[in-house]
């Protein structure tokens, strides 16, 4: 019996949990100026319908970045569980919007007129 206890207390002693990893939001055009650099997005070669298409897969945030660009402003929520990246989109005069799970670091939605 007193085995058991003590294999017990040393099963859940020796389970930890790992400290939670900081949320590290995207650098911006305004705070990195020279990290901006032309994309499919900025050059024009993507259509609305090729936008809507490859955030739908759900892509990482580095392909995000890759694809879009450095984004206008990026915001992150109080739980710190999503990251909002937006885009200015001139013709429009309206800011669209690319959410980022902090957990898993990939699209978990978004809003692109």
């Amino acid at each position: 019996m007193i085995l058991r206890i003590f294999l017990l207390l040393l099963f859940f002693g020796c389970v930890t949990k790992s400290p939670p990893r900081p949320v590290v939001l995207p650098s911006t055009k305004n705070t990195n100026p020279e990290q901006n650099k032309q994309t499919m997005y900025s050059l024009g070669y993507m259509s609305e319908y090729d936008i809507w298409e490859f955030l739908k897969d759900k892509p990482s945030e580095n392909e995000v970045l890759e694809t879009f660009g450095l984004p206008d402003s990026v915001w992150l929520d109080e739980k710190e569980s999503t990251k909002f990246l937006y885009y200015f989109v001139q013709k429009m005069q309206d800011y669209n919007t690319i959410e980022i799970s902090s957990k898993t670091d990939s699209v978990s939605g978004f809003e692109w007129d």
